[in-house]
């Protein structure tokens, strides 16, 4: 992982991109993680840019709605004037291709199959998981998040298009930002059984008592 020019996480899940069959959405998605601010909002026209946004908003979170975003640039073939109309960041995205393609050359050099799901988002959700596991978090009675491993209280950061009245009880995150709190960026809903399939070997499965009863037998 260490030849991947970006952060570990997201090397492990181009990595483990062919054993899910979405390389190709990884791929996109990998890219665009690397951009900041794919979405731009001019203070006098925050209304039509957050209506912008929501053309490619999903409920599933932040990474599928990059690769909405970066799927509809290349359909309308990169063009300059379709970004500016959409308030999206034109140079960051065609930087974004560019780091697509150093990434693809890595892949092939591993020997990570190239295929696509074709749209199977589940799957697309499942191999982010695999690279950024570490990163999970659940939603606590209070309103904030709490990481999975420390308790740590985390908040949805106001740009996520999983900043909504009903958020979603389970997600991972790419990043946290420090401002006044903690918040996460580039967030993704899951299930939380497949932090278990995943990672059984930093996650345990099963209620806090059925747990406890597991430690118990193997001291």
């Amino acid at each position: 992982m260490a030849e991947f020019p970006t952060d570990p996480m997201i090397a492990k899940m181009l990595l483990s991109s062919g054993e899910f069959g979405c390389s190709e959405e990884i791929l996109t998605i990998a890219a665009m993680l690397q951009i900041q601010n794919i979405f731009v909002s001019p203070s006098r026209q925050k209304a039509a840019a957050d209506n912008a946004k929501r053309k490619f908003s999903v409920y599933e979170g932040d990474h599928i709605t990059l690769l909405n975003v970066y799927e509809a640039f290349v359909k309308h073939k990169k063009n300059s004037k379709w970004c500016h109309e959409n308030f999206l960041n034109y140079k960051g995205l065609c930087h974004a291709v560019k780091i697509r393609e150093q990434f693809k050359k890595l892949l092939l050099q591993f020997k990570v199959p190239l295929i696509s799901c074709d749209g199977d988002i589940d799957l697309i959700c499942q191999c982010v998981v695999s690279g950024f596991f570490a990163n999970a978090a659940r939603l606590h009675p209070s309103g904030c998040y709490r990481t999975v491993r420390d308790d740590h209280p985390l908040y949805i950061h106001p740009t996520s298009v999983l900043y909504t009245e009903t958020p979603p009880q389970w997600v991972v995150y790419h990043e946290v930002l420090q401002t006044s709190k903690e918040y996460m960026r580039d967030v993704t809903k899951i299930d939380a059984s497949w932090l278990y399939k995943l990672a059984p070997q930093y996650y345990e499965f099963g209620t806090e008592r059925e747990i406890a009863a597991k430690r118990a037998k193997l001291m």
